[in-house]
């Protein structure tokens, strides 16, 4: 009996180790595409500023850094991010810049099974 509580603490040690890890990657990741946005595409889609949003993540990656996911403030700051990350970054993907084709394939110049003839 005394084995299986010895692997079932380890089981729960690694199982927060994972968490707070994952917790950090969520974090960090919100604030470094914060980061790489244009300030523009946070005001056209109607999502606060990037200096908010940079203040917001960054702040929730510091948190979760120091004091853990499992904490009260850690939970909050892992809401945060996934805010950012669920909410604000699908709409700042909308103003993406589009790619336009630098040729224009006319009919009977297409190569070999393009289908053009």
């Amino acid at each position: 009996m005394e084995t299986i509580a010895v692997y079932v603490v380890l089981a729960v040690q690694w199982i927060g180790t994972a968490m707070h890890v994952i917790a950090i990657v969520l974090g960090l990741w919100a604030f470094i595409d914060a980061f790489l946005r244009p300030a523009e595409h946070f005001v056209a889609a109607g999502k606060r500023t990037k200096g908010f949003w940079l203040a917001v993540t960054g702040g929730a990656a510091a948190v979760i850094v120091l004091m853990g996911a499992a904490s009260m403030f850690g939970l909050l700051a892992v809401v945060a991010s996934c805010v950012y990350l669920a909410d604000v970054r699908p709409a700042l993907k909308m103003f993406k810049p589009v790619t336009v084709r630098s040729r224009i394939r006319k009919p009977g110049r297409g190569g070999p099974g393009t289908g053009w003839h």
